[in-house]
This record gives C-alpha cells, sequence and structure tokens, in this order.
C-alpha cells in the first residue's frame, strides 16, 4: 500500500515544520543548543497540536551529532537511522497502563542505549496510566540514568498527579490559530493539486477546532470526491453548518421569532453539529454585524449591545459546558434570554413606570364613559380587571426580587467558610447524579459563592439564566434537599448582582453593620413593602461580625 494519508504525509520532522507552536520550539532549541537536556518533559495540550511530533523531533534534535542552532542535520548516522530505531520507545499509555508495563520499562532503563547518546522514552496520553503505573514511575521519572530522557504527553492534564508533573518541564501546546491553518491546508493543497477556494478552507478550519491533524483528515477525505474544495462541500460532505443558516438564527432573535428559532436549533442537535463550530460561526456571524451596526449599513434589526452581550456570553458559556449535558440546551438558553430579554428583565422603576402608564389610561377611559353617561357596568368591569391583573403580575416580580433580597441577607447572617468548602463539594457531587436533563443543563454552570446552616448563595455564569432556575427553584430545591439530607434556601442570583452584594458587605464590614435574619413573609402591599424596606435599613445600624462571612 504505497499511500499515505495526508496528516501522516506531511507531519513535521524538524522544528521548522512545526505550526502554532513557536513558544513551545524556541525554548526547546535554546535548551539543546545551550546542551541544558532535562530529564523528563511533559506536553500539554488539545488533540492535534504536534505533542507527540514534537516529542519525535526533540527526540532526534538531542541524539543529532551534528546539532545546528537546536536542530537536527537531518544528515549524520544518528538522524538517519532515527526512524525505527530501537532506542526511541514508544509508549501508548492508553493500552499500556498496568503497573506491570512500568516495572519492565524500569528495569529496561538501565541498559545503555544501542547506538544513540540517548535512550528516550515517549509516553503518549500519560494520563492513562493507573495509579499503581504512576507510582511506580515516580522514582525513576525523578533520577533516571544519564542516558534517559523521558518525554510525556497527555490531553488531560487534570488527570496527572502533582506528583508527577513536578517532576517534569512542562510545555502546554495551544489550539493552532484558524490563520495558521489555513495557510497550511493551503500549502498542503497546492503541493497534492487538489482545487479549493479560500471559504472553502476557512470551513475545514473552523471545523478542525485548532488542530492541524484534524483538518488534513478532513482535507484528505473532501480530496477523495475529486471536487473543488468548497464551502458548500464542507458543509454537506462533513456535516457542517452554512453562514446563511446562521445569519437566519440570528434573524430570529432579532424578530423574536420563537417558532422558527426552536425550528433552526432542532436541526443543529439532530444533525449532530459539533456545538463549539456552531458558536465560533455565531460569534463571527454577530461581530459582522456589530461593524455593520456602527457603519449604519446593518440588514438585520438587531442593537449592538445585544450583539456584544451575546458574544460574552457564548464565549464564556464555550469554556464552561459540562460534556455530561446535551451543549446545545444550554445555547438554547442563553439565546432565548435576548429573545425575551424585554419581558424578563424589566427592572422595579420600569415596572412601576409600565404600571403608572396603564392606570393613568384606565382613568381616562372610566372619566369619558361618565362625561357620556354612558352605563354599560360589565365594560366598566372589565377595564378594572386588567388594571388589577397587571398589578398583580408587577407585584409578583417586585415580591420575588425583594424576597431573593431577604434571603441573600439570612444566608450573611450565619455564613462562614466551613459551610461553603462543605456545602461547595457536596454541590458538584449533586450535579453528577442529577437524571432529569433539563435540571442538570440549568445548574451545571452555577457555583456556591456563599452559605451558611440553612441558606446557600448560587450564581449562574450564564446571563439570564437566573430566571428559568428561580423558575425550577421548587424541583431543584426538592432534589438537593433529598441528595444533602439537610433542607437548604437555595438563592440563584446572576454574577453582576453577586458583584453588588460582595460590595455592600465590604461597605457594611467597614461601617460595623451587622446582618441579623429577616422574616420572609411577605404581604404585597405598598404600605407593607415601604415598611419592610425601613426595617431593613434599621438593621443596617447594627453592628456586624466579620467571622461570620465567607466572601469569594
Amino acid at each position: 500500500m504505497n499511500y499515505k494519508v495526508l496528516y501522516r504525509k506531511y507531519r513535521p520532522d524538524s522544528f521548522e515544520g512545526l505550526i502554532g507552536q513557536n513558544h513551545v520550539v524556541e525554548i526547546l532549541k535554546n535548551s539543546i543548543k545551550e546542551q541544558k537536556i532535562a530529564h523528563a518533559y511533559l506536553f500539554s495540550g488539545p488533540r492535534g497540536t504536534g505533542k507527540t511530533s514534537t516529542a519525535r523531533i526533540l527526540a532526534k534534535s538531542i541524539n543529532c551529532l551534528d546539532n545546528k542552532d537546536g536542530m537536527a542535520c537531518g544528515q549524520c548516522a544518528n538522524c538517519l537511522s532515527f526512524n525505527g530505531n530501537p532506542d526511541i520507545i514508544e509508549i501508548d499509555a492508553a493500552s499500556n497502563n498496568g503497573v506491570d508495563e512500568i516495572r519492565e520499562l524500569i528495569n529496561n532503563i538501565k541498559i545503555m542505549p544501542t547506538s544513540l547518546k540517548y535512550k528516550v522514552y515517549i509516553i503518549d496520553e500519560v494520563h492513562m496510566l493507573s495509579q499503581s503505573a504512576f507510582n511506580a514511575l515516580l522514582l525513576t521519572l525523578e533520577e533516571p540514568p544519564e542516558h534517559v530522557v523521558f518525554i510525556l504527553a497527555t490531553t488531560n492534564i487534570e488527570s496527572v498527579p502533582i506528583t508527577i508533573l513536578s517532576r517534569c518541564q512542562r510545555f502546554d501546546f495551544k489550539r493552532i490559530s484558524d490563520a495558521d491553518l489555513l495557510k497550511q491546508l493551503k500549502y498542503v493543497c497546492d503541493s497534492e493539486k487538489i482545487e479549493y477556494d479560500e471559504e472553502g478552507l476557512q470551513e475545514i478550519a473552523n471545523l478542525a477546532d485548532g488542530g492541524l491533524r484534524d483538518a488534513l483528515s478532513i482535507l484528505d477525505q473532501l480530496s477523495k470526491n475529486e471536487e473543488k474544495i468548497t464551502a458548500d462541500l464542507v458543509v454537506r460532505e462533513i456535516g457542517s453548518i452554512s453562514n446563511q443558516k446562521i445569519l437566519d438564527l440570528i434573524e430570529t432573535i432579532a424578530n423574536n421569532d420563537i417558532e422558527n428559532f426552536e425550528k433552526i436549533m432542532q436541526n443543529f442537535q439532530e444533525n449532530s453539529l459539533n456545538y463549539k463550530v456552531v458558536i465560533k460561526k455565531i460569534i463571527y456571524a454577530l461581530s459582522d454585524i456589530a461593524v455593520s451596526i456602527v457603519k449604519e449599513n446593518s440588514k438585520i434589526n438587531i442593537d449592538y449591545d445585544v450583539c456584544k452581550n451575546i458574544i460574552l456570553d457564548l464565549n464564556a458559556l464555550i469554556n464552561k459546558i459540562n460534556i455530561n449535558v446535551d451543549p446545545y440546551i444550554l445555547i438554547k438558553i442563553t439565546l432565548l434570554g435576548y429573545m425575551d430579554i424585554t419581558k424578563n428583565t424589566l427592572k422595579k422603576e420600569n415596572v412601576e413606570e409600565k404600571l403608572e402608564k396603564n392606570v393613568e389610561k384606565t382613568i381616562t377611559k372610566v372619566e369619558v364613559r361618565e362625561d357620556n353617561n354612558f352605563s354599560d357596568k360589565s365594560s366598566e368591569v372589565k377595564i378594572e380587571t386588567s388594571e388589577v391583573t397587571l398589578k398583580d403580575d408587577v407585584d409578583k416580580i417586585l415580591i420575588n426580587n425583594e424576597l431573593i433580597d431577604i434571603q441573600i441577607n439570612n444566608c450573611f447572617v450565619n455564613a462562614s467558610k466551613k459551610y461553603l468548602k462543605d456545602l461547595q463539594e457536596k454541590w458538584q457531587e449533586f450535579i453528577q447524579t442529577v437524571e432529569s436533563a433539563l435540571i442538570r443543563g440549568l445548574i451545571s454552570d452555577t457555583m456556591i459563592v456563599t452559605a451558611s446552616d440553612k441558606y446557600a448563595i448560587l450564581v449562574t455564569t450564564i446571563n439570564h439564566q437566573e430566571i428559568e432556575l428561580n423558575a425550577n427553584i421548587s424541583e431543584i430545591k426538592r432534589l438537593f434537599d433529598k441528595f444533602n439530607g439537610v433542607p437548604y434556601t437555595l438563592v440563584f442570583i446572576n454574577e453582576s448582582k453577586w458583584n453588588k452584594e460582595k460590595q455592600k458587605y465590604i461597605d457594611n464590614l467597614k461601617n460595623h453593620y451587622k446582618y441579623t435574619y429577616i422574616s420572609e413573609e411577605i404581604e404585597d402591599t405598598s404600605e407593607k413593602n415601604e415598611e419592610k424596606s425601613d426595617d431593613i435599613t434599621a438593621i443596617a445600624a447594627d453592628l456586624f461580625d466579620i467571622d461570620k462571612i465567607e466572601i469569594e
């Protein structure tokens, strides 16, 4: 079989050929040039970013007999015999992760290299080693023989014990930029005489998500069709998403078209599109729209601030999505918040202003009827009912906001670091046990920031999601109380409100104020609300116990 897949054919064999990892290359070249070779290296980063290739290049360079500026010459006996040399040992920890394999490795380490200066052990996906295997490797990794160099590679640095990390020189590989991916794809296409247009290659770069190996694999797959590599081809064959579809989604948000919004999101979900690609494309499209808004030539009726806030929310979301939760649930909730933003984020003063205007309209209509001696009692009743219904809705919003403020106050009364740490651990365990996809999706991006023996304040990192959380508070509390065994009042707020509460606490601390419990029974009359406000003001005048609060 003479054919070699593109990612193998174009795998770099020198530092010059590495793409997008200049920060790693420069340090390694300088250390080789100055003959300061470490006994152990650890390469971490996303898949397809060059970790294993760099390990092989490093092994070749440190064994080169005529090293030039930290790079292998490629002409000496050691360079020519490098491929297949028994002194270069590559181990896949995913399939050789037991303690017996590591013990065999340790026994063979004592044997001198057959032809090279260094015997190099490259352990790929090292995080897959068992705990016993890690323990067996520790002492050897710290003080190996002078003729041995370890190079460890992993895509999951969090799973590597700190005892291993502390014994290695660590290099973090980053995702390759779309610009670098596009440049390399063009080079490969030109070398292989593959027809393409730039938009098609850009689509491949988006799908690759910073991995050159993935990009070349997609290009390889598409090139077999003997068609020109276009954006339409990528969308059709790989299951990407067209830019027009993204614009259609944004228009549904701008027009509050929930029905079509739901259809588009369902289509994304059913076609198993890469959620990161979808988010990136939405961000890029909104960025272009924001620029057009500034230039006053936008074709989509959406505000600049909405574009900016959606971009920031999605950018935060892409790094926080829990892989155990369908990401499209979180994307949908985030975007829905902007469709209903005027309904769901009414501020107290806006609500009161709206109520006042409606009351004025009602009074005017009643006065007109009296002037004309109009005596249709049923019509007057309808008007009064409409006014009362609006007032009831407003009161519910105001009462709910006041209740949250009271619960935050009550949490601060007896909050402590001990309660916080204990409850944070339980909350993370609780999230993993929730069976309901809806509830798990809602709470997966929340964190407990303050806790007492009866209350816990939780912050959501997604704008407007606190509305959905508080709408499902009864079910969330029921599930958590069952898991925890101790009943808790859970208070969900957004980051903005939490920052204000922290600042309020700091101000109170400076003024020696003290929090005390406030009754949560609220009567929805304006006079009672004013009295409650006066009560809170009076309570704030007492001394504050500085040891009773933990601020994150």
